[in-house]
């Protein structure tokens, strides 16, 4: 049974927060962030918000488009989520 049909907000919130935490070599965010914090804040530079977008597409199974890459809609884990569950939605038809 596939395990990503049933994501839900909380769950990717938690899971960007979790590689933020990882690719800005700070653990402690995986406790300090919500998700609605600035991940700019937290030290996610382009160079790193490639990196979350990537792992985020191997994870979700989806694929940003070049106009989709801007940083607002990047700039909290809440907006991440809220558009991975938009993107999954077109893609399976719910």
């Amino acid at each position: 049974m596939d395990m990503m049909m049933n994501v839900n907000e909380q769950d990717i919130v938690q899971f960007v927060i979790d590689r933020v935490a990882d690719l800005t070599s700070r653990p402690e965010l995986a406790e300090e962030l919500n998700g609605d914090a600035p991940l700019e804040d937290a030290g996610v530079d382009s160079v790193l918000l490639v990196n979350l977008m990537i792992q985020i597409e191997q994870q979700y199974d989806i694929f940003y488009e070049d106009d989709e890459l801007l940083q607002e809609n990047f700039a909290t884990a809440r907006l991440i989520s809220q558009r991975i569950l938009a993107k999954r939605a077109v893609k399976t038809g719910v």
